[in-house]
């Protein structure tokens, strides 16, 4: 017969509620070793001075500092204005409306995951930004979607004189 081995490890089940969401019994006990009793005042002790405040740790060198990038090479700093403009542009060449040295296309379905991605965006920082931002965001937003609704009326209507059996004016 095979000796019975010693489990490796124990597992120890730490939740304080059963499945039926009530309080185990012995979830009230707590673990003695992380109670700490704190010590007594001494009555007539002197306080004891302020500690120097530590200095804090250097920061971190990562290799790459953005300020300085930007002067060498000319950039400038990156604001929330840049990263909707980026967005809408992105938005408009699949509207078809920006030239992209090829035959232009429309992609609606890229053009509405756009929409909504800025709509989320804007959804996600409502509050956080100033109001020159938040104007601009909502009226971009606004115009992508009358613009969005153009061309699907657009392909709707070029869509019902093409198609056979359409009445002919």
């Amino acid at each position: 017969m095979e000796k019975e081995k010693k489990p490796e490890f124990v597992v120890t089940d730490r939740r304080k509620f059963t499945d039926d969401g009530e309080l185990r019994p012995d979830a009230l006990a707590e673990p003695k070793a992380e109670a700490k009793p704190e010590p007594a005042p001494v009555a007539d002790a002197p306080k004891p001075e302020a500690a120097p405040k530590p200095k804090a740790a250097p920061a971190q060198e990562t290799g790459y500092n953005g300020d300085k990038e930007r002067g060498e090479f000319g950039g400038q700093k990156m604001e929330f204005v840049h990263l909707l403009d980026m967005l809408v542009q992105t938005a408009m060449m699949d509207a078809g409306a920006m030239d992209t040295g090829t035959e232009r296309r429309v992609d609606i379905v890229g053009m509405r995951q756009m929409i909504d991605l800025i709509g989320v965006l804007e959804l996600k920082t409502k509050g956080n930004l100033t109001e020159e931002e938040q104007t601009m965001l909502t009226n971009t937003v606004f115009q992508l979607r009358m613009t969005y609704m153009e061309i699907v009326n657009m392909i709707d209507k070029q869509a019902m004189k093409q198609a056979p059996g359409a009445p002919r004016k």
